[in-house]
């Protein structure tokens, strides 16, 4: 494949996560697909996996590790690599990290984003050839003293921001069921209980 084709297909898988992926996920949410960060993996990769069967030289890869043998490895949760034509070189090219919460901001919670975003920022400055990485969180309501209330999503940015994220590292939170007013469609409430509860 020349570098035309493949810079050209590296904008639109940009495009897709930065746009069509975003849409996609926030559906999935209201129709109660991610409840668990597990649900959240499944999903991303379920909606990447489809735009990537047009494109053979791209792979999906999901909890990979990236170290040489005697090296700390780091693990993101989705990798999507570009594998030259001659099969002898890959390069990773866009890396996902995600969580899913349905608890208020915590310390305990964003030492957990501290932690994701220096993983991050190390494989940018270990693969040049990185064009885009993603810190996806998933935020459900939760309930305190039998009252249902939900985390902004500009508290949660806000919490992210203070990592100084840089240039290849954007966020994206998917908080559909946030309102100002903290009112709840007590339906989806009840279903998303009813749902976790099967996890014990």
């Amino acid at each position: 494949m020349n570098m035309g084709k493949r810079n050209e297909q590296q904008k639109e898988i940009k495009n897709f996560i930065e746009k069509s992926l975003i849409r996609r996920l926030k559906n999935d949410q209201k129709e109660l697909k991610i409840l668990s960060e597990h649900d959240l993996q499944a999903c991303v990769y379920y909606h990447l996996r489809k735009q990537l069967q047009k494109m053979p030289n791209w792979h999906l890869q999901v909890e990979i590790s990236h170290g040489k043998r005697n090296e700390e490895k780091k693990i993101p949760d989705i990798t999507i690599a570009y594998l030259r034509s001659d099969g002898k070189t890959v390069y990773p090219k866009f890396l996902i990290e995600l969580k899913e919460t349905i608890t208020p901001l915590t310390n305990s919670s964003k030492k957990g984003y501290k932690k994701d975003i220096q993983k991050l920022k190390g494989l940018i400055k270990k693969h040049n050839k990185i064009v885009k990485t993603y810190f996806i969180v998933a935020v459900l309501p939760f309930r305190k003293k039998q009252k249902t209330s939900q985390q902004s999503t500009k508290d949660i940015e806000e919490a992210i921001q203070e990592n100084k994220l840089n240039s290849k590292i954007q966020t994206i939170i998917i908080n559909t069921q946030y309102d100002k007013r903290n009112r709840f469609d007590d339906r989806f409430m009840k279903k998303m209980r009813l749902l976790r509860k099967i996890r014990g």
